[in-house]
């Protein structure tokens, strides 16, 4: 029921009698196990563009309602009350319903994250992340002009590289097949995992760098970037990623070059 409720947060609807969710024709699978878990025979709906199952129960009403789950998207701003046992299955079913894993080639990263329309209600998310992991993130804001002129705000938290892996990690762990979760996004970790280990497995770590020239990594980066060298130079000279130059410049404060 955890994920459920966190799926349905993210993308499910409530009406006065029913809750409803419309997924893409590709994941009808999910809406499959929502109905089997809720022990529903409810049809599952086919529409031009989606799949919509819809389960009219007062009770699942009644219990939506007070975990703050209300009609409109843009009024839940209430993190609900989750036992903490339970807690990565309701975040599992966000990240299903308003998230993304990806494997970003061109920065040899992994891409962790959700969405939301409510700054609140994501800054909740991630205190109960970062309770639970120990890691914190930062919350990016992107405005859009809707195709009927409307300016619509929503707000991204996001995850990159390790700390992705180890998001993804506890949402997933000991994952059964009894277990509810989009298939499809769940392969996405699984590959993106998967190519993570390979590359990262050729780069050598912040701890080699600093046993190699035996000094710290901040004095290594500040005569490196003395040589105006950028940030692709300096990856190449210490046999690292792009990337973790530029978290490591970002880190220490060192201008560089571009």
């Amino acid at each position: 029921m955890a994920y459920i409720l966190g799926f349905t947060f993210a993308d499910g609807n409530i009406y006065k009698t029913s809750l409803a969710w419309d997924v893409q024709k590709r994941d009808i699978d999910i809406l499959k196990k929502i109905n089997s878990a809720l022990d529903s025979t409810y049809p599952i709906e086919e529409r031009k563009n989606s799949y919509r199952l819809r389960i009219s129960n007062q009770i699942l009403i009644k219990g939506a309602l007070s975990k703050r789950l209300l009609p409109r998207k843009s009024l839940r701003l209430t993190f609900p009350e989750v036992p903490k046992k339970l807690l990565r299955h309701f975040i599992r079913g966000y990240l299903d319903g308003d998230g993304w894993i990806v494997q970003r080639f061109g920065r040899n990263e992994v891409d962790l994250g959700f969405v939301c329309g409510n700054r609140t209600f994501l800054r909740s998310l991630e205190d109960q992340i970062n309770n639970i992991l120990g890691i914190s993130s930062r919350i990016r804001i992107k405005n859009k002009i809707t195709n009927n002129g409307i300016k619509s705000t929503t707000y991204l938290l996001e995850y990159y590289s390790s700390n992705a892996i180890l998001v993804a990690d506890w949402l997933y762990e000991d994952i059964k097949e009894n277990c509810i979760y989009l298939e499809r996004k769940y392969q996405k970790f699984l590959e993106a995992k998967k190519i993570y280990n390979l590359i990262w497995s050729r780069f050598k770590s912040k701890g080699v760098i600093q046993r190699k020239f035996g000094r710290s990594l901040k004095n290594i980066l500040f005569e490196l970037s003395n040589q105006k060298l950028n940030g692709m130079q300096i990856a190449r000279y210490l046999g690292t990623s792009k990337s973790s130059v530029y978290r490591w410049l970002e880190s220490t404060r060192i201008k560089y070059s571009d």
